[in-house]
């Protein structure tokens, strides 16, 4: 019985080190997925009020946001910002939005892309 005690301890000792292994090269992380980052940023855009910001593109890599698309007003490109760096796991938010005054909230969606 004694002369399996040493190989089951070097098969125990491999797994251990295997097992750590794998997830000392798998990173862990508290952030959520970009697909989530995005839908969160276009929640928080929907919700805003005055004037809902739902037509604005949100893109998402690596926690990086960037937003795309039309807003009537300056300050409206300065708050859908705001709003994208208040999810959480954005590390930065790129602002490529556009300023059109004569569009309407309801037309911004209509342009197309530059």
């Amino acid at each position: 019985m004694r002369r399996f005690r040493f190989p089951f301890h070097l098969l125990l000792a491999s797994y251990v080190s295997l097992g750590c292994a794998f997830f000392a090269s798998t990173p862990l992380s508290d952030s959520p997925r970009d697909s989530v980052i995005s839908a969160n940023v276009e929640a928080q855009l929907a919700e805003d009020r005055p004037g809902s910001l739902s037509g604005i593109i949100v893109d998402t890599e690596a926690g990086n946001v960037t937003l795309t698309g039309t807003v009537q007003r300056a300050e409206r490109k300065a708050r859908a910002a705001e709003l994208a760096r208040q999810v959480k796991g954005v590390k930065r938010v790129k602002n490529d939005l556009e300023i059109h005054a004569d569009v309407s909230p309801q037309d911004s969606d209509l342009l197309p892309p530059r």
